[in-house]
């Protein structure tokens, strides 16, 4: 395919998807208009992704609008696909690209500690390693000292979990942003955005020695990135 009907179609992908977040269902004039096509090319582009539509008028259910953010992902535009999605969307875009690398994921864990309830809006499981995630569906922050709080909660909640597991897994506490954050970690919690999140899944292992593992309760494996804040 030639790269301007490629640049083409996932302008009409985009423009689906950002519209039918403020309004449902979308006129297929309006999503031409603003991807800057013809109607036919537009229809065209969302037959093949959604199956047969309404010659005027393109209904998307919250299931689609994930599988046409994930389509937009993989044609290298991430995080314009996840500023479209909504906040409980931008959750399960996170589940499935956690999925797609092989993990077993829970949504909205729960665990106790310290006196009080902790909640965790994402963990995934693939062998030793458990990923405890804190979906910011947010204008990321251009300053590191707005990640803390959060990332220090985020690693407090991810030791309460491993306290409920079997012995030998290794736990990662991960911020998950829309935009770029300004540093890699902070307070032993990884900040990562939406862009680079499936190229980081896909190279996390528990063994990794550039991140900021925890093994129990009482125990922080140090390494060389954990004192940056």
């Amino acid at each position: 395919m030639r790269p301007f009907v490629t640049e083409g179609r996932v302008r009409v992908l985009i423009e689906t998807l950002r519209l039918s977040k403020i309004t449902e269902p979308v006129e297929l004039e309006n999503i031409a208009s603003n991807a800057k096509t013809t109607e036919s090319f537009a229809r065209k582009v969302l037959t093949h992704a959604l199956g047969e539509t309404d010659d005027t008028w393109i209904s998307i259910s919250p299931k689609l609008r994930v599988n046409l953010a994930l389509e937009i992902a993989r044609a290298g535009r991430l995080r314009e696909a996840a500023q479209a999605l909504t906040w409980q969307e931008f959750e399960k875009f996170g589940e499935q690209c956690l999925e797609e690398a092989g993990f077993r994921t829970e949504r909205n864990v729960r665990v106790r500690g310290d006196g009080r309830a902790w909640q965790i809006d994402l963990v995934g499981f693939r062998g030793e390693l458990i990923i405890s995630i804190d979906c910011k569906h947010w204008n990321t922050p251009s300053y590191i000292s707005r990640f803390k709080l959060a990332a220090e909660h985020q690693r407090h909640a991810t030791l309460h979990l491993l306290a409920t597991v079997k012995e030998g897994r290794q736990g990662l506490a991960v911020i998950l942003t829309l935009r770029d954050p300004p540093a890699q970690l902070s307070k032993n919690t990884v900040l990562v955005s939406v862009e680079k999140f499936p190229n980081f899944l896909s190279g996390v292992t528990p063994y990794a020695e550039n991140l900021p593992f925890m093994t129990s309760p009482l125990a922080v494996v140090e390494n060389p990135m954990s004192q940056c804040s």
